[in-house]
Parts: C-alpha cells; structure tokens; sequence
C-alpha cells in the first residue's frame, strides 16, 4: 500500500536545490562523485548515508522515488537523476506496477476517497495518495459465457457477454443470480455459463423487480438480465404411454399429464414442468431392505415395510405379494402365501383418497383374509379353498372403488401352518390328497387311452368294410364288364356262325342246334384242359364223355 499526493511548492521552494544557479564545477564534482558510487555499487539505494547527504537518486524505467516531507508527499518517476533536500525529505524508491491486457488494480484516493481502476497493459506509476490493491485478473468470457457486475455505490447490474475481456468499473463486484449449486465458473470470477436452450431444456426464470416467474423455452443460448435470476433449468417431463404424472402448482391445485391423452399416444406425451409448480413426489410402500430404499429399487417383497418415492403413476396391472398371518375359526394359525393383481384405474380419485395405493391394496388383502378365515374351520378351508379366496376378493369392494383402484385377482400359491404338529398333518393330509388326484389322473388317462385304442379300432373296422364294399362293388362291375364283353363276343360268333351257314342249311332250327352242339362241345374241351392241367384225379362216366358202342352182330 503506498500513498501520495500534491506536493506544496511554496515551501519546496526553500529547501530545492537551484540547479541553474550553482556553479558548473560544482555540478561537474557532483556527477563526478555519483558515477563513482554508480560504478562500485550497482545495488546502491538513495537512502545511504553517502547519496543521503548529497541528496541524489537515480531511478531505472520501472522505478519511483517517493518523497516524504514534514507535511507533504511527492513522487517522482524514473527513468533519471533525481536531486532533493535530504534535510527536509525522507526519500524512498520504489517499484512500479506492470499489467499485463488481462490484469488490472483498484486504486483509491486516500485523500478524497475517490475509486477508479487502473487496467493493462501499462506499467502503473501510483500518485502520492494512491492506495492500491494486488493486481486483478479481469473476466475473460467465452462466447457462451456472462458475467453480472453490480456497482455497489449505485445498486446498478450490468451484464457483460462473451466473447470479450471484462474490465470491472469502480465500485463494480461480480454477483451470482443462479440458484443452482456449482454453476459458477468459479467462485472468485463469477463468471457463468449461459443456459442452451432446446426441444429437451427450458429455464425458470424470476425478475427481481416484479417477483414474476417466466420459462423460458425459445432455443438458443440463454443469457439473464441484469435484474434476473434463474431459478431452476428444466429437462423435458416424458410420460410413458401407460404412465400419468401430478403437478400441483403453489395455490395446491392438481393437474394431470397422461401419456395416452393425445394422438401420439403409441409414444407417450411430454411436458415442461410450468412456473409455480412442481412434480407431485408420494411415498409408495415395498418390502425392499433400507439400501435398495436408497438406490431406489424396488423388489418383489412379501411385506411393505418400506417405502420408495413414486413420480410417475403406472397404470397397468401390478403384482404385489403377500405373506399373511391368519387364524382359523377353530384357531389355527396359517400363512397364506400369494399375490395380489391390481390396478390404478382412477389417478384424481386416487390422489384424492390416497398417496399409497399399494400400501392400501396390501394391508386391505390382510384384513379381509383375516375377517374371511376367522369364519371358517381348517377342513372348511381346506374343502372349500377357491370359495374362500372368492369371498376374500369380494370384502369390501367400495374400498378400492373410493381410491380409484381395481382390484383384477386374488390368488394364494401355498398355505401352511405356524403349529410343527399341526404341519405335518396338514402335510400327510395334503400329500394324501395329490396321491389320490394322481391316481384318479392316471385312472383317467388309462381309461382315455382304451377309448382311444377302441375309437381307432371302430374307425379301423369301418374302414374295412367300406374297403370290402368298395372291393365287392368293383368286382361286380368288372364281372359285368367281362359278362357284357363276353356276351358281345358270343353275340358276334353266333351271328357270324349262322349267316356262313344259311346257304347249306336254310333251316334256322337246324342251325341253332347245330350252335349250341359245338358251344357245348368247347365247353368240355375247356374243363378237360382245365382238369388235365392240374393235379386232379379224372373219373369220367359214358354219360360224360357220350360214348356210343355199336355192337357186331354174330354170323
């Protein structure tokens, strides 16, 4: 810190060497003197007794010679020989400031308390009253990068784009109006990252001098004014098809966004997140342990001992399991072991009614088993088992109808006892049971079979017949067919047979015998080439054969 001012010339006057009015030999001896000292001590400083006395200072380009007298101060810049009154001033040498084009320091007038800044590149020579800080580094801005500067003395913002070197004004500080943590390109600089605008990010945006808020949704960069702050930056809500998202805005209304609502309803639908408004966020109960809680996994529990935040409401059919304690009407304790498939059907009513509706499906399934078991016995569970469950399923529907669900099935996998002894006999009775529905499985399946081998041998003998009638018919038509051909032929050799003898033999009778002689005669000839063919044993009688004896008469 180094401070000057206006040095008082009327009294300077009586303690300044008048160097036009001292003789030339004196002034020769002074120089002569001084290059001496220069010559055997380069690191000489002005403040030693020798060049004290003498009341002389040489000063390098960078160097200033600060003169502090009984009331005044004075500086005085090198390069040169500077001659004073050691009498009447302490002298001090010292170092100039060099800034470079990014650098710059605030200076301060501790005599009227006036602020300005200094900026490089320069090599910064302070005035007698300066009070000046460490060198700066000025904002350096990329094209997608701002800065706010607020002036303290007048509450103005100005705001300040890339691409560009930033020089702060007096009094100017760099301020942050983004509310989201870790935005800042650093916390010294302030300098801040434009927001890029597009079909998945908007901006939340408030003006400080009317409180309104705004999102900002135009694409491009994004750069607040001097007198906003943003908020929040919003990525793009989607909404599955299946799925329905609840936005409650600051006065506590409700509003809906459901993936099937419009036309591109294959694909969902997607939102941002208005002004004043925010994501409606419920608990759901799970049966996952405390660490999946907080990876935010969701397991197929048997119990809802936990719960996991639940933004988006599924509105299809869900399976929740179960693992129920009941009591008997003759006070034997099961678990009952299953699931439940329901479904939110009403999302309004539902928000209405309830923030846990698979909380509220679970713990309704307990009660209404629990109501329906204490009623019957264990052998009237065990008889009636489907009617059991049925009745179960149909406790209480308004429940499920007043908070928007549908309760889609009800069904137990496994019961068993809590009781060892009670167990096991539940255990033979059950395995007696599956024996005999085996066997009865197996009975039948036998007794399909042999109905089946019997089918296939009816079907099998039908088929038979309908070959043998199949087989009877065409034998009588080829019959038919070799009669009527054969009858054609004879038809043919007969009237052949009678028209070549109807000129030796004009009677018709004659030839008609004549016909049938010889037919018969073939005929015989046929069997005899037959039977001659064969293995047979012949016996033929003179009837057969027609022979005739004629008898020589005695001379």
């Amino acid at each position: 810190m180094y401070s000057s001012g206006t040095p008082h010339h009327h009294k300077l006057k009586l303690m300044q060497f008048n160097l036009h009015a001292l003789p030339l030999g004196f002034l020769a001896t002074s120089a002569f003197l001084l290059t001496i000292v220069m010559a055997t001590n380069n690191d000489y400083n002005c403040g030693s007794s020798f060049l004290q006395r003498l009341g002389f200072c040489f000063l390098r380009p960078d160097e200033q010679l600060l003169l502090t007298g009984l009331s005044t101060l004075e500086v005085r810049n090198g390069p040169g020989v500077q001659f004073y009154a050691p009498l009447a001033n302490h002298a001090q040498k010292r170092k100039a400031t060099l800034l470079n084009e990014r650098q710059y320091v605030v200076v301060t007038d501790n005599l009227t308390g006036a602020m300005r800044v200094e900026n490089g590149p320069q090599l910064f020579f302070p005035r007698a009253y300066d009070h000046f800080s460490t060198p700066q580094a000025a904002y350096e801005l990329q094209k997608y990068q701002y800065v706010k500067l607020l002036d303290e003395a007048t509450g103005e913002v100005r705001v300040e784009r890339g691409e560009s070197i930033v020089f702060p004004k007096a009094n100017e500080v760099a301020i942050s109006d983004d509310k989201r943590s870790g935005h800042g390109y650093g916390n010294e600089k302030k300098v801040q990252d434009a927001i890029n605008v597009d079909n998945e990010t908007a901006v939340l945006v408030r003006s400080k001098e009317t409180g309104q808020q705004r999102l900002v949704q135009e694409k491009g960069l994004f750069f607040p004014g001097p007198y906003e702050e943003i908020l929040d930056v919003r990525s793009l809500i989607y909404v599955q098809p299946y799925e329905v998202a609840v936005v409650r805005d600051n006065k506590g209304d409700y509003s809906f966004y459901s993936g099937g609502e419009s036309a591109e309803s294959a694909t969902g639908h997607t939102f941002f997140l208005p002004p004043y408004c925010e994501l409606v966020t419920m608990m759901w109960s799970s049966g996952t342990s405390p660490q999946d809680v907080a990876n935010h996994v969701v397991n197929n529990a048997k119990e809802v001992k936990y719960k996991v935040p639940v933004t988006m409401i599924d509105t299809r059919p869900s399976l929740t399991f179960f693992k129920i304690a009941v009591r008997t009407s003759d006070f034997v304790e099961l678990y009952l072991e299953g699931h439940i498939e329901w479904q939110v059907v009403d999302v309004p009513k539902m928000i209405g009614r309830t923030g846990d509706p698979k909380g509220d499906v679970w713990f309704q399934t307990q009660s209404a088993f629990i109501e329906v078991m204490s009623k019957v016995s264990l052998t009237d569970f065990m008889a009636n088992y489907d009617d059991t469950v049925t009745q179960a399923e149909n406790t209480d529907v308004e429940y499920y109808e007043q908070r928007g669900l549908r309760l889609i099935n009800l069904e137990v996998a496994r019961y068993e006892c809590s009781d060892k002894t009670t167990a096991k006999v539940l255990q033979e009775i059950t395995q007696e049971t599956t024996n005999r529905i085996n066997r009865l499985e197996k009975q039948q399946s036998e007794n399909e079979v042999a109905n089946e081998r019997m089918k296939a041998e009816i079907d099998l003998e039908a088929q038979r017949a309908k070959f043998v009638e199949m087989e009877t018919a065409n034998e009588k038509l080829r019959a038919k067919v070799q009669g009527e051909a054969e009858g054609l032929r004879l038809a043919q050799r007969s009237s052949t047979f009678f028209e070549n003898l109807s000129a030796s033999i004009p009677d018709g009778a004659s030839r008609l015998e004549l016909l049938r002689f010889f037919t018969e005669q073939n005929t015989l000839t046929e069997q005899t080439k037959h039977l001659s063919d064969g293995d047979a044993t012949l016996f033929l009688t003179p009837q057969d054969v027609n022979l005739k004896m004629k008898m020589s008469q005695a001379t």
